[in-house]
């Protein structure tokens, strides 16, 4: 009982917070890429299928200069407008036809979206709340400061979603979808390492396949998944999972083939090409030539992935955090182009699978950089009107040296097997 008024606090707060931002910022209805959710909502609404371009041309030119969604950037010419309104996953676009369908305003998407985050913000603090085990660590010895020890995960927990400015900045003042993939992302994970089947057989592959028809990052997690399954039941349970994860995943995705493997290329491109927005490489394109970013991008990929692997082979680290990393090494360090709606997935997926492992001071170390800089950019971005998004890269720059030189400790210089260490 204690637990779930909790977890109900937790959600109101969340969603009066989320709630009162919408309210007080109905300029953000007119952003570029909640403009571009209702264009592919009305394809959804309308029978177009979003990725053939050739399907029904003059409606999508009537659509493409209709007021309903029109933004100027986007709607610039046809080609623009198509790939744009086409750019999201099948499951992600069909998302926005339902809104679209029943409410057909931009707050509908933005209180719906606030909604999601919501019930992601009590996930996060129930996984923070039954992982961190403060009998087995201390960070703080002092006897004075104990109280402060049994709030430190809930305000780990709340900091990580439910209030955090890195969230509320990237994915409600700026109207995105990401909340709802990390969701799906987390409580796959979340469920695919519980006791009872109808969570971890049934439930968690279906969430698998959904977070990657939705979103696409959810095929990072799949080592840790397959690895919680095995080891909780056995071959034959895994074959099942699979197989109930590839159904679910795939029933979204071949209808659409193959102008969706088209669409996902010029997506990739797009990104991973030309630094700008709030990617860590903007700061290094102002000082070296886009080759050279490029290759620096190569040699960062290859490191990052490269002691993600040794430390596994070394058992020093688990597959948990080497799933950590994929997800972690794809968004922020291969792709050169982004937010941080985006790039929260990956480090909000980070600190909590370093939670899982049992690496709490790390956690600590992280969540409280990360909860000074949302803290910094959200109030600079109220008081001057204009997101900064090079802070975001100075962030991630420096989140990404602490977490490698993690990865590089517990590689090379702890002795023990992971499974060995006490906390």
């Amino acid at each position: 009982m204690k637990f779930q008024k909790i977890y109900l606090g937790t959600f109101l707060l969340a969603i009066f917070v989320r709630s009162c931002i919408i309210y007080f910022t109905p300029q953000a209805n007119k952003l570029m890429d909640l403009s571009i959710y209702r264009e592919a909502g009305q394809l959804v609404v309308n029978g177009i299928n979003p990725y053939d371009y050739n399907d029904q041309k003059e409606l999508r030119n009537y659509l493409r200069t209709d007021s309903i969604s029109y933004n100027e950037y986007t709607s610039r010419d046809q080609d623009s407008w198509n790939f744009q309104a086409g750019a999201a996953l099948p499951m992600a676009t069909l998302f926005f036809g339902g809104i679209e369908y029943y409410f057909t305003s931009y707050e509908a998407y933005r209180y719906i979206f606030a909604f999601f985050d919501s019930l992601l913000a009590v996930l996060v603090l129930a996984i923070v709340l039954k992982k961190w085990k403060l009998s087995a660590y201390s960070i703080i010895n002092n006897e004075a400061q104990r109280k402060f020890q049994y709030f430190l995960p809930y305000i780990i927990g709340l900091s990580l979603a439910a209030i955090s400015p890195v969230f509320l900045l990237h994915v409600t003042v700026n109207p995105e979808y990401k909340g709802v993939g990390l969701l799906l992302i987390l409580s796959t994970f979340y469920f695919s390492d519980n006791s009872l089947k109808i969570y971890s057989i049934l439930l968690s592959p279906l969430l698998l396949g959904f977070s990657i028809s939705f979103i696409g990052l959810g095929i990072f997690i799949v080592p840790i998944c397959f690895y919680n399954i095995y080891t909780n039941y056995s071959i034959k349970y895994l074959i099942l999972y699979g197989f109930i994860a590839f159904v679910s995943s795939i029933i979204w995705l071949v209808p659409f083939l193959p102008e969706l493997i088209t669409m996902m290329n010029s997506r990739m491109n797009s990104v991973s090409n030309i630094p700008n927005h709030g990617s860590m490489y903007v700061i290094f394109y102002k000082m070296m030539s886009l080759k050279c970013v490029l290759a620096l991008k190569n040699v960062l990929t290859f490191l990052f992935i490269g002691i993600s692997i040794i430390g596994l082979i070394k058992k020093r680290l688990n597959i948990a955090i080497l799933s950590a990393s994929l997800i972690y090494i794809f968004t922020c360090i291969y792709l050169v182009s982004g937010n941080l709606d985006r790039g929260n997935i990956a480090i909000t997926m980070v600190i909590i699978i370093l939670l899982y492992s049992r690496f709490y001071k790390m956690t600590f170390l992280l969540t409280l950089l990360y909860f000074i800089h949302g803290c910094f950019t959200f109030f600079y971005t109220f008081i001057t009107q204009h997101i900064r998004f090079y802070f975001d890269g100075y962030f991630i720059v420096l989140f990404s040296l602490i977490y490698f030189i993690f990865l590089i400790n517990q590689t090379f210089k702890n002795k023990k097997s992971i499974n060995e260490i006490k906390y």
